[in-house]
């Protein structure tokens, strides 16, 4: 019985230690996040003025230089709104400060937590003399982790000769597809030659990859490169180079498009349609109306929409119809929305 007391004391006293404990630790981490507020708060006049390009009264730079961290931080929320010369005077207030220098070495730190919070603050800091580090990180750094901000921070910086070995962790997926292409995204038109140059690569999931972005961050005069892809070996490429056609608004490709409706891979059929929906080919009515009959689900339902975009009073006619199948019907119903 005095055995079971003991035990029972000990047991109470040790929920009252982790209680304790407990509460001690939110404390000390909410203090630690109200020091943080503060100095962010302290920081954000010299954040505004390195982006205006402003002179920092030296005792304030001095101070900035020390919380080079949270600075980057701060910078962060106003880089993705930023180009051009805001974004160089970020990196070059980083540069000469030192910071710069300071989170590459911490980017060849044994641990893996290091790694990765210098590979995000050199990102922040538009560091763009840290890009040939960063790319030797990508490519050798065993962690996932660090990878992944390795590449977030290539498209923070806006490194267009980062965009081959972004692809090529995408494809070997030693970086998520997500994340590596968000950072070709946020690269931006500056990545449009290395991407169009990486079309006559070997690797077809490299030309797929290529193709579907130069729809996405180029514009119509990169079209003519593209349309050989319509004819490429890879079904992959076909169809991605096809919705890039579309999106790009190439009214060039419609003939060409026209021709892929024929295709044999169904979802290149698809990618078709969809591109002459976007290009409003009135020409290509009558073989989507016939692709929308089709029994096979993907083309078949691209093709109603893009007759429903391109001609919507010949849509309902047609739907109207006997044998106009199921996705020419729902393509009219939406029309009547």
């Amino acid at each position: 019985m005095e055995a079971f007391a003991y035990a029972a004391l000990a047991l109470a006293l040790t929920s009252v230690l982790a209680l304790t404990l407990l509460v001690a630790r939110r404390l000390v981490l909410a203090w630690g996040e109200r020091r943080r507020i503060v100095a962010l708060e302290r920081l954000r006049p010299v954040a505004l003025a390195i982006v205006d390009g402003e002179p920092i009264p030296v005792e304030e730079r001095a101070h900035a230089e020390e919380q080079a961290e949270l600075l980057a931080e701060l910078l962060a929320r106003y880089a993705r709104q930023l180009r051009g010369d805001a974004r160089q005077r970020i990196g070059e207030f980083f540069e000469t400060s030192g910071a710069v220098e300071r989170e590459l070495r911490r980017l060849r730190s044994r641990r893996r937590r290091r790694r990765t919070a210098a590979a995000y603050a050199l990102g922040d800091m538009a560091a763009r003399p840290a890009c040939a580090e960063l790319l030797r990180v990508l490519e050798g750094d065993r962690d996932r982790e660090v990878r992944a901000a390795v590449a977030r921070s290539l498209g923070r910086i806006g490194s267009p000769e980062a965009v081959p070995a972004l692809i090529e962790a995408l494809v070997q997926r030693r970086v998520a597809q997500a994340v590596a292409g968000q950072a070709l995204i946020e690269i931006g038109p500056s990545a449009v030659p290395r991407l169009l140059a990486l079309l006559g690569q070997d690797e077809p999931a490299i030309r797929a990859w290529a193709a579907e972005l130069v729809g996405l961050v180029g514009d119509a005069g990169d079209a003519p490169l593209l349309l050989g892809c319509l004819q490429d070996t890879s079904a992959a490429v076909r169809e991605r180079a096809a919705r890039a056609l579309g999106r790009l608004g190439a009214d060039e490709a419609a003939g060409l498009l026209r021709e892929t409706l024929s295709d044999r891979v169904p979802a290149v059929r698809a990618a078709a349609a969809y591109a002459l929906g976007r290009l409003l080919d009135r020409e290509a009515v009558e073989p989507l109306l016939a692709q929308a009959r089709a029994g096979e689900f993907e083309p078949a339902r691209a093709a109603a929409e893009a007759v429903a975009r391109i001609d919507p009073e010949r849509a309902r006619a047609s739907a109207a119809e006997p044998g106009a199948g199921p996705h020419l019907r729902e393509a009219a119903d939406l029309l009547a929305l």
